[in-house]
């Protein structure tokens, strides 16, 4: 009888605990505060990462009211004419790695339906990508264009391949002095090592002691004369003489060196080298009475034999391109 009345108890003492309910979860309250801090945290997001397409479409829909005739004029020289474009990505770097070369078929809605020529499979997201154009140079109401900068706008893509592609119609249209190749800036001395010879000994260059050239160690060698490199690309190099003393080739634009550029793959972890001949376009006086050097490469050297032949050069060393194209 003691043992009934005691699990009646305990009955009576659960029914009277739930008798009020379980307490009901204000869900509407939840999702509210919720809500409240991630609508602003994805907010801020999303114009952080967009400022820059969002700030080129406010702009672009003030100038479209204020030159949209210059801007049809334009628009409509480069779909009549079939302007070829070479269309780049554009970093804050400035001009990048080259898409191909497109023409635009027409204008629709502030959009630009491109033509693809002949387009480089990339895996680069191009979706609001910004990219620049390039064209031939030619004269509108007394001011010289050749270039725009504007972002892609659709862009379809099977694996890496680009099938079809709409560009955003630009702010404005330019003339951009163009540069066929874009610079790397050589930061670690030594990332890429120089030896050079007067042309007058290229059918032996590699018995003779260089003119010119970088070293392993710059600390050892103090105020000794030696060549740094500034900055190179697929075209040529740009190169600093330091404490410039004693005998020099000539230096004077339009003279030609033979080179050896080794330059150090990370890879590989090992220096890999090029020959080339390469002309003297500038002569600059550098930093702390050094003496700068632009030289464009206009031939290669491939070894035959026992010695070299010069192969003359299409603006640029493919493989240098590549290689650099690949450490981007």
């Amino acid at each position: 009888m003691l043992e009934y009345m005691a699990q009646f108890d305990y009955l009576r003492d659960v029914q009277r605990t739930f008798q009020s309910g379980s307490g009901r979860v204000d869900l509407v309250g939840v999702f509210t505060d919720i809500l409240l801090v991630a609508v602003p945290v994805v907010v801020a997001v999303a114009l952080w990462y967009y400022h820059k397409l969002i700030g080129f479409k406010v702009l672009r829909f003030f100038t479209r009211l204020l030159s949209m005739r210059t801007h049809r004029i334009v628009q409509n020289y480069l779909v009549s004419k079939g302007v070829m474009l070479d269309m780049y990505l554009y970093t804050g770097k400035g001009v990048g790695r080259k898409l191909g070369n497109v023409r635009v078929q027409e204008v629709v809605g502030g959009k630009m339906r491109l033509q693809l020529v002949d387009v480089r499979p990339t895996a680069v997201k191009l979706k609001n990508a910004r990219v620049i154009c390039f064209c031939k140079p030619f004269t509108y109401s007394g001011r010289k264009l050749n270039a725009f900068v504007t972002f892609v706008g659709h862009a379809d893509k099977r694996g890496a391949t680009i099938r079809s592609m709409t560009l955003l119609t630009p702010i404005r249209y330019r003339f951009v002095i163009r540069r066929r190749h874009s610079r790397k800036l050589v930061a670690r001395e030594g990332g890429v090592r120089v030896k050079a010879w007067d042309i007058t000994k290229r059918n032996a260059f590699w018995m003779a002691r260089p003119d010119l050239q970088t070293v392993n160690n710059p600390k050892r060698y103090g105020d000794k004369m030696r060549l740094a490199v500034e900055d190179i690309s697929p075209g040529g190099i740009r190169l600093l003489i330091l404490n410039p003393v004693g005998k020099l080739p000539s230096l004077v634009p339009g003279h030609q060196l033979v080179l050896r550029v080794s330059v150090w793959n990370r890879d590989t972890k090992k220096y890999s080298y090029f020959n080339a001949i390469g002309t003297v376009r500038s002569r600059f006086s550098g930093k702390g009475g050094s003496v700068g050097l632009g030289i464009q490469f206009m031939a290669s050297g491939e070894k035959e034999g026992s010695g070299y032949i010069w192969k003359k050069l299409d603006g640029e060393i493919p493989a240098l391109a590549r290689f650099l194209e690949q450490a981007e």
